[in-house]
């Protein structure tokens, strides 16, 4: 039997300022948590979040003129979907990216990372870890390095994602959408095999549902969740509709049949994230 879909509220997640050197100007940033560990694992929000044993998702705001506290390590894959503003990368090494709304930075474990503010607009960026992490093992780096590794930090952009529209019914009139990944996974649906990047616990990209139009109602073998990037979403929810705002989210366990519909009168981004990790249900 299913488990029972959650909906996860931004009003709900009080920010959390504990990360380095996040209350000193230069460094002020804040994290709220959709889906994150058990106690003892990375989860600013635990009474409000959804617990899992394979991945974490949550939000970093960062004002213009600040940056991440040097150059940080996590020993899980971490991905940043950029919602607002711009940001620079910075590596141990000296590469740099810049990347801004509906742009991936893609960071491999064990890869020394961070990223500054550029422009005149705060950052808002989603962040994803591809398993859960215990407190107090990602490091910062001191010092000016170099911090060399073997893999580095990978941008994919939303111009080089082209919209796929082969959903089911989605051409048809009630049902537009398009979806795009960012990263997908090997044995999973790759929207864009070309940019996208390959990782077997977690996929993640975008569907676009014109207004007027819904998912078709379906399930997946595996945990998704949806995070509102841009417009309103209404989701059938205990026998009524739930209205869902910006930075809302929805946790549907493997089984759990479900389906948005765009409320509003713009176009509605979803972001989604497949725990390909788990066991099959």
């Amino acid at each position: 039997m299913a488990g029972k879909i959650r909906t996860i509220r931004n009003k709900d997640l009080e920010p959390s300022w504990s990360v380095k050197q996040a209350k000193e100007p230069g460094f002020m940033r804040s994290l709220i948590t959709w889906v994150g560990g058990p106690m003892g694992y990375i989860n600013t929000n635990p009474g409000h979040s959804v617990i899992s044993q394979t991945c974490a998702i949550g939000l970093m705001r960062m004002a213009v003129g600040n940056r991440q506290a040097g150059v940080h390590v996590h020993s899980v894959t971490e991905i940043y979907v950029i919602l607002k503003g711009e940001v620079e990368s910075f590596d141990g090494v000296g590469n740099a990216h810049r990347a801004g709304p509906m742009d991936c930075l893609y960071i491999p474990a064990g890869v020394p990372h961070g990223v500054r503010t550029v422009g005149d607009v705060d950052v808002e960026l989603i962040w994803l870890h591809d398993a859960i992490e215990k407190n107090g093992v990602s490091v910062y780096l001191d010092g000016p390095g170099p911090f060399p590794s073997e893999k580095q930090v990978i941008l994919v952009s939303l111009k080089d994602l082209e919209p796929d529209w082969s959903g089911e019914r989605a051409k048809e009139g009630g049902f537009m959408r398009w979806m795009a990944n960012w990263v997908a996974g090997s044995s999973s649906i790759n929207h864009n095999p070309g940019p996208a990047v390959i990782n077997d616990r977690l996929a993640v990209g975008v569907t676009m549902i014109a207004p007027g139009n819904s998912h078709v109602a379906h399930a997946h073998h595996h945990a998704e969740t949806y995070v509102i990037m841009r417009g309103h979403a209404i989701l059938q929810l205990d026998g009524h509709n739930a209205q869902l705002g910006r930075l809302d989210a929805v946790h549907c366990p493997p089984g759990a049949v479900h389906a948005l519909r765009n409320g509003g009168d713009g176009p509605l981004y979803l972001m989604w994230a497949h725990e390909l990790g788990e066991k099959s249900g």
